[in-house]
């Protein structure tokens, strides 16, 4: 049984807490971040006559992606956060990566699609 409480140890509640604030400090720090530099792009954009069209779905896409990955990775390190033991937080960041991969690979295909078309609307 002592070897069972040592393979499950649990982390204090106050260590938990202070990960918890950390990770939202993060994530304020990212949004930041994020509405910072689409305000830059927005302003390049009406500033410049070459972003056209595709450029600028391109870089909305991209935002999109990095918004959407920033906030499943901090949603995954809250839950970290809050996990109880060693092999709970294993299996939450195995389901996580798992998840991830997935979805990268369809993200990947999103910007592959988008560019092909940019390019043949720019040869058209």
């Amino acid at each position: 049984m002592a070897e069972d409480e040592f393979l499950k140890p649990e982390m204090p509640e106050s260590v938990r807490n202070l990960m918890k604030l950390s990770i939202e400090q993060a994530k304020q720090a990212f949004e930041t971040f994020a509405a910072t530099s689409e305000r830059a792009w927005k302003s390049l954009e009406t500033t410049s006559q070459m972003a056209g069209a595709g450029i600028r779905s391109l870089y909305e896409k991209i935002a999109e992606i990095t918004r959407n990955n920033a906030e499943a990775n901090f949603a995954l390190a809250l839950k970290l956060a809050e996990s109880k033991d060693f092999s709970q937080a294993v299996q939450l960041q195995t389901d996580h990566m798992r998840k991830q991969a997935e979805i990268f690979a369809r993200q990947l295909e999103e910007i592959r699609d988008l560019v092909t078309k940019i390019i043949q609307e720019g040869n058209a």
